[in-house]
């Protein structure tokens, strides 16, 4: 059977990819550095776990679906996965992505998903924003190795709760260890902490890196009390801490696919540079409970 051989999560924000041009010409934000070397530590994990292809989990930011056509949660099986929008690239200076699309496991999601209770929406037509192209970006910028990507609804009201995330990352796993081949698939989620767009909180974290929020979170995860990350993730709950904070439930995906096993890396950057970032990876040992 095919086997989960990585797992991260990080986040997408693209003061990122800005950052990173920066260091290049060493002029950046001090308090951006340790966020870009957790980005080539997974980077270098990754590597490591020799997948041969990345599901990849995000979310669209109303670039092109809307309040009146929003599914909870999608698999995108077009041949190629293209993107981010020309805008983002126009605006953050970010790259283009045009990656091949693994056709077999995408179905194979779509009728795994069926047989556990998850009805997965689907799309041939489809534009990968910077949630998807951003951590793809820093993570495997060879761009060598095809993708699934799954479409999740942090956005639209109403909004699953965080029980519904972690099951839909645990059916994700049991459809890639169903696969029947001998496939090393690697998953990369992605997501928010603390974050509001737009309104006088935007800009909290030049004044408040890390809230009272993602410092219990943080404990908790340090913990690995996931039944408690649950139970304070619903939508209510995220959007009143910051109305982008709902992107936390990528991150709760993660854990439903992780099963319960702690990560094996663990790091959370709170600077002024950007709004507070959470960096997980489980390699493959961690993932199988010390079985390689």
């Amino acid at each position: 059977m095919a086997k989960l051989v990585s797992l991260i999560a990080v986040p997408h924000d693209p003061t990122l990819p800005i950052s990173e041009r920066l260091a290049h010409e060493g002029k950046a934000d001090p308090g951006a550095l340790p966020a870009l070397a957790h980005l080539a530590t997974l980077r270098q994990r990754l590597a490591d776990a020799r997948p041969d292809t990345i599901v990849v989990i995000g979310s669209d930011h109303l670039g092109q679906w809307f309040m009146n056509n929003m599914a909870p949660f999608m698999v995108g099986k077009a041949t190629r996965m293209k993107g981010p929008f020309p805008a983002e690239i126009a605006s953050w200076g970010l790259k283009s992505c045009d990656l091949p699309i693994d056709g077999k496991l995408a179905r194979q999601i779509l009728r795994g998903g069926l047989e556990r209770g998850v009805d997965f929406a689907f799309s041939d037509e489809f534009v990968a924003d910077h949630s998807f192209t951003i951590p793809l970006n820093f993570l495997r910028p060879e761009d060598d190795l095809p993708v699934v990507p799954v479409f999740i609804n942090l956005l639209v009201p109403p909004v699953p709760p965080g029980w519904r995330y972690r099951q839909v990352g645990d059916v994700i796993r049991s459809t890639i260890e169903d696969d029947g081949s001998d496939r090393r698939v690697a998953v990369i989620a992605t997501g928010h902490l603390s974050n509001s767009v737009g309104g006088p909180n935007m800009m909290r974290s030049l004044v408040e890196p890390e809230s009272e929020w993602d410092r219990n979170i943080w404990r908790l995860i340090n913990e690995n009390n996931i039944d408690e990350v649950v139970r304070l993730s619903t939508w209510d709950q995220l959007f009143a801490v910051g109305n982008g904070t709902p992107g936390f439930l990528g991150y709760v995906l993660a854990f439903g696919l992780a099963r319960g096993a702690p990560p094996s890396f663990a790091e959370m950057v709170a600077t002024k540079a950007q709004p507070a970032c959470a960096f997980l990876g489980w390699d493959e040992t961690s993932l199988t409970g010390g079985r390689a």
